[in-house]
C-alpha cells in the first residue's frame, strides 16, 4: 500500500459504464487511488475487506471481474 495515497478515485468510461458489478467499480475506483508514482497497488485483500466490511471471498470476486474483463 502506498503511503501517501491520491485523494480522488478515477474510474474511467469504459470501467463506469461496463457490465460489472457496481462494487467491482468501487474497487478500481479505490485500486487506482492507491497506486504508487508507478502504478502498482500494495493493498491487500484482507485491507479491502475491512474496508468496505465484506469478506475477502466478494474482494476476490470483484477482482476477478476487474480482470476477467482486462481492467486490471
Amino acid at each position: 500500500m502506498t503511503e501517501n495515497p491520491s485523494f480522488f478515485a478515477i474510474i474511467p468510461a469504459n470501467v463506469r459504464y461496463s457490465d460489472i458489478t457496481p462494487n467491482a467499480k468501487l474497487l478500481y475506483g479505490e485500486i487506482t487511488a492507491l497506486c504508487s508514482k508507478n502504478g502498482v497497488c500494495y493493498a491487500t485483500n484482507d485491507y479491502f475487506s475491512q474496508l468496505y466490511k465484506v469478506s475477502k471471498v466478494s474482494i476476490s470476486k470483484w477482482i476477478k471481474e476487474l480482470s476477467d474483463n482486462g481492467f486490471i
